[in-house]
């Protein structure tokens, strides 16, 4: 699950050092987002304090850690390692599940200290909460989970991306939100969110994919002929891109296929605009216009079937008003 990767993401391989309580000034630092020992401190010093919170929250002690790095922070303001004691503060709430409550502990760190060097690492944290939240996981209200966080993950998604751009995290979040769209079925806000992402990201990994994932969602936010055809055109381009950046997965995938599809949705489209004219408005002139159109545009479409009968039928009774 998403919040057990979280959780041992902080908490790295659990630190079995079997040191004393009388031996917790050994010195821990993070090391491949692990906290990892090191140098000792002196006794009794705010570094040699704060280390002993690191070490609890890698023995998994959240609700103490968090405890005493909450009194750290007080009894420190003004310490050069204020910014660590914020992040270790927000992976001891992480420990008890307290996502929401954490994110306020790497908020204020993210924008205190936008120089620390541990200031990714806070982006990463943020990160893992909104895909917590992106997945289905409440925020907790009077003691229960009962709050939708989908809103905060979103969020999330967008101002990592805009914290880190061109940086891994932020290639990482823009890819998210597209995809945390994708599932809500969200089609027209996918569609945007995988376009600045291949505009962002133009040599991505996961170009092929995005592209792909942008088509489908083109496609899911057309669902009738009464509706916007703006997702069919911008599919139409869009397949063609594809084809000409990945021709085999294109004849893989059928894309000349999907491409049939979207011109018989289209012709659907004018043929429901053309009847609309005819029979609604009482509009013949319009009418034949639209049939015509559909017969020159989509030629190999049922919908131009039907839209020569239409103009069949019409046709002689507007030459008919006319000569007359």
């Amino acid at each position: 699950m998403i919040q057990t990767r979280l959780q041992m993401m902080i908490l790295g391989m659990l630190l079995m050092f079997g040191i004393t309580l009388a031996q917790a000034q050994e010195q821990y630092q993070l090391k491949e987002d692990q906290w990892v020992g090191s140098q000792t401190a002196t006794p009794g010093s705010p570094e040699a304090k704060l280390q002993s919170i690191r070490k609890m929250v890698a023995q998994d002690q959240g609700k103490q850690a968090a405890k005493a790095a909450k009194q750290w922070i007080k009894d420190h303001p003004n310490h050069p390692m204020l910014a660590e004691a914020y992040l270790v503060s927000g992976d001891a709430k992480v420990l008890q599940k307290q996502y929401f409550k954490s994110l306020f502990d790497y908020e204020y760190m993210i924008r205190t200290f936008p120089n620390s060097e541990h200031y990714h690492l806070a982006l990463e944290r943020e990160f893992e909460v909104a895909s917590i939240f992106a997945s289905g996981t409440k925020r907790i209200w009077m003691g229960m989970r009962s709050l939708s966080a989908y809103g905060e993950a979103e969020e999330l998604f967008i101002r990592i991306q805009e914290r880190a751009p061109g940086s891994l995290i932020g290639e990482k979040a823009s890819l998210e939100l597209g995809d945390f769209y994708f599932k809500r079925g969200e089609m027209r806000s996918a569609a945007e969110a995988y376009q600045l992402f291949l505009e962002n990201y133009p040599r991505s990994r996961f170009r092929e994919r995005v592209m792909l994932r942008r088509v489908e969602a083109d496609l899911a936010s057309f669902n009738s002929p009464v509706f916007d055809p703006t997702g069919l055109l911008d599919a139409s381009i869009h397949i063609r891109q594809f084809e000409q950046e990945f021709p085999a997965s294109a004849q893989r995938l059928g894309t000349q296929a999907l491409l049939v599809r979207v011109a018989d949705s289209l012709a659907a489209k004018d043929l429901h605009t053309a009847k609309w004219y005819e029979k609604r408005k009482k509009d013949n002139v319009s009418a034949v216009y639209m049939y015509k159109r559909i017969v020159k545009d989509h030629p190999q479409t049922a919908a131009a079937r039907e839209a020569e009968q239409a103009l069949a039928r019409l046709e002689p009774t507007l030459a008919g008003g006319a000569a007359k």
